[in-house]
């Protein structure tokens, strides 16, 4: 079983006229860079014979409202406690995003891509507690967002890794869920 957790931490004053606070400041005090800028990201939590912890933030800019690049780190914990298959491990790494939300009545659905950059236990190696590699995994997929405010949504998306690695930490296909909230 995994467990995602996410909050929205997004919160916005409007006024009594109905107009957005932050767009009534002059314009030499609005910063339009920081206004494209949100975080998000996921957490995988999984407890029991088989542990698992994964965090994956986010750092996002949008380019206009349909189209969204972003970076951030990536790591995974897994512990088997299984006495027939005891083993443990971390990876970590980074990534690169990118996201276009269909326009018109369809503006929920995203087409996504990613490249992720691991680094693993290599356990095809003569060595595997001690020899690490590298990964480097592109992903495409699909996403419905679900908004939860005027600058932040859910989103589950459904990935497919075409690196075909032995040693990628994904299965395919991959399917996650997380949060993007503006600054």
């Amino acid at each position: 079983m995994i467990i995602i957790l996410s909050l929205p931490l997004y919160a916005q004053y409007t006024r009594e006229d109905g107009r957005d606070s932050s767009a009534m400041k002059p314009a030499h005090q609005r910063n339009p860079f920081w206004d494209r800028i949100s975080v998000g990201g996921g957490l995988g939590l999984q407890f029991g014979t088989l542990t698992y912890i994964a965090l994956s933030p986010l750092v996002s800019y949008h380019i206009t409202n349909d189209l969204i690049i972003g970076a951030g780190p990536l790591y995974q914990y897994v512990n088997n406690s299984d006495p027939l298959y005891d083993f443990n491990y971390s990876a970590y790494g980074g990534r690169i995003t990118g996201t276009y939300f269909l326009p018109g009545r369809l503006n929920n659905i995203a087409l996504l891509g990613e490249y992720d950059v691991w680094n693993v236990p290599d356990y095809y190696s003569p060595f595997p507690q001690i020899t690490r590699a590298y990964v480097y995994i592109p992903l495409l997929g699909i996403g419905l967002r679900r908004p939860l405010g005027e600058h932040s949504y859910y989103i589950i998306t459904g990935m497919w890794d075409f690196s075909h690695s032995i040693l990628s930490p994904y299965a395919n296909p991959t399917i996650s869920a997380g949060v993007d909230f503006g600054i």
